[in-house]
């Protein structure tokens, strides 16, 4: 049961974060449209990926700072089921 509110700054800071992230796969998109060299494209999306990455260490770090602390507190095991299972995705 989620019984509390995220950081509006950090909120901000990873919605920031993503919009340049898409920003960055649209660019990686225009330039398959253009036809760009393939290894170009590639290193592109490595670095999309790595932003994608930081944006899920980011999220993940205020989860556990916040609401696995209190889902401990409030003795709310489903919650850190729920994180068990999206760390276990996230690393895959």
């Amino acid at each position: 049961m989620k019984n509390h509110t995220h950081d509006p700054q950090e909120t901000k800071k990873i919605l920031n974060r993503l919009a340049r992230s898409i920003g960055h796969l649209e660019s990686v998109k225009n330039m398959v449209e253009r036809d760009a060299d393939c290894s170009d494209v590639l290193i592109q999306l490595a670095a999309v990926k790595g932003e994608i990455n930081n944006i899920s260490k980011l999220i993940l770090k205020q989860h556990l700072d916040h609401c696995i602390v209190h889902a401990i507190e409030d003795h709310d095991h489903e919650a850190i089921e729920k994180m068990n299972d999206a760390i276990n995705h996230l690393l895959k």
